[in-house]
């Protein structure tokens, strides 16, 4: 089978052939434009796929990008076919048009003559989604995957559980078909968040019918954005201990520098464990650093190590080259934190926090809120109540009044080009008060490790 994106004619920027239903070659050919990789990389990312091996290159004007993908096992998303289709759709819309690279194009004639209905709504419209329903377990995860799987992008949540077990789920979404608020649209996504919400299983493992699921879509008040700032769930004087991923969880990598192999550019050579999102970290992390990247070579190697080759412009600063080296390697070992704290003497309230760095655009880490539900829902662990906020660290000081996540909030010495923007130190922080399946306090230390590793292992499996 082949997507029907390789049928297009000379105009085709986007092709995607499947080699089996869990694994694709992707081919991107269109105009280059800053970040071009990251965004690419991100939307593979989001899909869930990992590169087994892949090629980008630029002459400035164009960029090729041939990547083999293949979905990962595990999880609950995993029993549905891969959308190719959807894929290569949402690739396309990263490429921007000829018109780009051409003072005389044809291309945006049309556009130029367009005059929009004045009753659609501008792209990037905001919408509130409120999902009440009874609350149980992996609640959370499976409307989260129903909202993606319906083409939505969740900006924020809020998430909060009734003294009657009725959970009130409010998702901030924008919606990629830009469809919304037509009345087919709504009654399209009702449906299938209502089928999603509504079923559990039995003792037997069949699926059952639950209770009624109300699900609304309305427009967000103006003032409204997809970016905010927030206070903790918890009061920062109320807070216990504070638990943290083992170090084990996260992989070793080493970043070496060769300026011998080009006598044009200088080669940064990562060699790490495979994960889901390391090619996307990487390529983030050249964007907020400004690194243009000329060609990138990635190959997986047996025993699931990763090597990639990143060959950007000649650089012989060793202070810089140093520099480098460390804010890749960071983002390739600790792309994400997570911790769990405890509120009072008792320790009766527990919040799970996981920390991403927005790039230099304000995008967000893709999956987030995907994978820690997904990792709750195989512990059996009951989110109580639930946000999603973007922080602007303030001094360049984390949440946590540490340094940002990934070495965001540190400043090259002596090399202004590399340090990047403020921008780059913002942080999206999701926040979950947990519970355990009966709705009780998680009092174990040990048990709160658990979630820890569980959580980080299943973001970084």
């Amino acid at each position: 089978m082949q997507s029907r994106g390789a049928d297009y004619g000379e105009d085709e920027y986007v092709s995607v052939i499947p080699s089996s239903d869990v694994e694709a070659q992707v081919r991107v050919t269109c105009p280059d434009k800053t970040g071009l990789g990251s965004d690419i990389t991100r939307t593979i990312f989001d899909f869930g796929f990992v590169v087994l091996k892949g090629d980008f290159a630029t002459d400035g004007k164009w960029a090729f990008v041939l990547v083999t993908v293949r979905r990962q096992g595990g999880g609950a998303e995993t029993s549905a076919p891969v959308n190719w289709d959807l894929l290569r759709i949402r690739l396309e819309n990263l490429c921007p048009s000829k018109a780009s690279i051409s003072t005389l194009s044809s291309l945006n004639l049309r556009s130029v003559g367009e005059v929009r209905d004045p009753l659609d709504p501008p792209k990037g419209t905001m919408y509130i989604l409120q999902v009440e329903v009874e609350d149980r377990v992996g609640l959370l995860h499976d409307v989260t995957q129903e909202l993606w799987a319906s083409e939505l992008t969740v900006h924020r949540a809020h998430i909060s559980t009734s003294p009657a077990d009725t959970a009130v789920d409010l998702f901030y979404v924008t919606d990629e078909r830009n469809e919304l608020p037509a009345e087919s649209r709504v009654a399209e996504i009702s449906r299938n968040v209502q089928r999603t919400a509504v079923r559990q299983f039995g003792e037997s493992g069949a699926l059952m019918g639950g209770r009624h699921c109300r699900v609304t879509v309305t427009p967000a008040p103006k003032f409204v954005t997809k970016t905010s700032s927030s206070g903790r769930l918890m009061e920062a004087n109320s807070i216990g201990k504070i638990e943290t991923a083992s170090a084990t969880q996260y992989s070793e990598a080493t970043v070496t520098v060769d300026n011998l192999m080009s006598q044009k550019h200088t080669v940064f050579q990562m060699r790490t464990r495979d994960r889901k999102g390391l090619l996307y970290d990487l390529l983030r992390a050249s964007k907020d650093l400004k690194v243009h990247i000329s060609y990138a070579k990635v190959e997986l190697k047996s025993g699931g190590l990763c090597e990639v080759d990143l060959f950007v412009a000649r650089c012989t600063n060793l202070q810089e080259q140093r520099y480098l080296c460390q804010r890749y390697k960071e983002n390739i070992e600790r792309p994400v934190s997570v911790q769990i704290m405890t509120m009072g003497l008792d320790e009766i309230t527990t919040e799970l926090r996981v920390i991403a760095p927005l790039d230099i655009s304000g995008f967000t880490r893709p999956r987030v809120l995907l994978d820690v539900t997904e990792a709750l829902r195989q512990l059996e662990v009951m989110v109580f109540k639930a946000d999603i906020i973007i922080m602007n660290p303030d001094g360049g000081r984390g949440l946590d009044g540490s340094g940002g996540v990934g070495g965001s909030a540190h400043s090259s010495p002596g090399s202004a080009a590399a340090a990047g923007p403020p921008g780059a130190m913002r942080q999206e922080v999701h926040r979950f008060l947990l519970t355990d399946a009966r709705g009780q306090p998680i009092s174990s230390v040990r048990d709160r490790k658990v979630i820890c590793n569980r959580v980080l292992g299943v973001l970084l499996q």
